[in-house]
Order: C-alpha cells, then structure tokens, then sequence
C-alpha cells in the first residue's frame, strides 16, 4: 500500500534529544516502533505526569499491527516486553511499578526531568508508608533482581515469580537467574528449566556439594495440589 499523505499541515513537536541521539542509536524493531508509539500515544494526553500502563498499550490495536510487521511469528506481547525493555534500559523511558488491586501495574514515561523527579517521589512515598512488615531489607527482591538482570517484568511473570518463591528455595531462583544471565539467555523460560532439572536431580552448590531434589510431589499432589500447577507452559516472558 502507498501512503497518500498526511492529512495536516501542522508538524507534531518532539524533543530535538529523539532525533539527536536516541533514533540513530536504535537498531532494534521493536524498539523503534514502541518508542515512537508511545510518544505518539502520549502526546494525545492531557494528565499529568503523562503515562501508559503495560495494559493500554497490549489493549493498541494500531501497535499491535506495527509488531506484526517486525516478526508474524513472535507473540505481540513478547515484542513489545522487548521494545519496552530496551527503551527503558536506554533511559528513552521511565518504568515503574505501583500495586493495583493485588497485582503489580507497570506504567510508562517519557524520561524527563520532571518525570525523573515524580518517580523518585513516588518511590519515596511507597517505602515510608509501607507496614513496617513490609519495609524492603538490605536484600533486593526478585522482581528487582529480574528487572537488574534479566529484562522487564510483565504481570503474568509477578505471577510466575510468586510461585517459584512458594516452591522453590530463594537461593536457587538467585543462582538460576545468574546462570541464566552467564549463559546469555535471558528469559524466564530459561530460568524455569534450571529450576525444574534442579528439582528433579538436585544442584551443585559452589563447593560440588550436591542438593537434595525438591519433592515436588509434594507441592503439586495431594490436599493442596490444586494450589501450585506445575511449569508446562513454555511461554517466553
């Protein structure tokens, strides 16, 4: 199809920066179409700070058929975990993580000053007024962990890592995550399969001394099998 032309005169404003230094930079599809998308998307906003939730742009229609043009064979969502992924590891976007009704939202920004400035506020705000309970330790959690390490965490991988951690030792899904990342494939689809050969023949800690297997029976049968499903879905996050 041959594009006809736009249907305005008036040019849409943009940071000089995007033009500058961060498109020449992209070599990533993905990338390139979620970054400019979401500057379109945003730029239609009138709230402030301006953001996108992980779901909205799921939800876009328009960008979904973009991502097909990248890969037809490759799942939308992974393409645009990708896109997202690499705009925020640039520091084209701002990522953050706020609890929604027992889940976790991801939300989107353009990285600003401004923004910058209202996501350290808001990450202030989350520390001082969590339950002492709940305050965060010395030690990182997973989800921070996976971010630092292996790449964007989407709902359904809050899901996935809530229950690695009810059946599996913290210890192992660190160790998995590192292998993973040694190994150069960083997907929760890797991690998974570490953990599982762990389970079924045991794992050699740093001094070759071999661990037990976890009973995984005892987690996936019984009273409380219908509590835990075991990892047959092969889903690349």
């Amino acid at each position: 199809m041959v594009f006809t032309g736009f249907s305005t005169d008036t040019l849409v404003g943009l940071p000089p920066e995007l033009f500058s230094e961060v498109l020449p930079a992209i070599t990533l599809p993905s990338e390139l179409k979620v970054t400019l998308h979401v500057f379109y998307r945003l730029s239609q906003q009138r709230a402030t700070p301006r953001r996108l939730s992980w779901e909205e742009l799921l939800a876009d229609r328009t960008l979904r058929r973009s991502l097909r043009s990248v890969s037809k064979l490759r799942p939308f969502e992974d393409l645009l975990a990708e896109g997202l992924e690499a705009a925020v590891r640039r520091g084209t976007l701002l990522h953050v993580a706020l609890p929604a009704g027992g889940r976790v939202g991801n939300w989107y920004l353009v990285h600003t000053a401004a923004n910058r400035a209202w996501v350290e506020r808001l990450t202030r705000a989350q520390v001082a007024l969590a339950p002492a309970a709940e305050a965060p330790s010395q030690r990182p959690s997973l989800l921070g962990l996976y971010e630092q390490n292996i790449g964007l965490v989407t709902p359904m991988l809050v899901d996935e890592l809530r229950e690695a951690e009810e059946r599996y030792p913290r210890e192992w899904i660190e160790e998995a995550m590192r292998e993973a990342v040694r190994a150069n494939a960083r997907s929760w689809r890797y991690i998974r399969k570490v953990l599982e050969r762990w389970a079924v023949h045991g794992r050699q800690d740093a001094t070759h001394r071999a661990e037990r297997p976890i009973d995984v029976e005892k987690y996936t049968g019984g009273a409380f099998g219908d509590l835990f499903r075991r990892g047959s879905d092969d889903t690349d996050l």
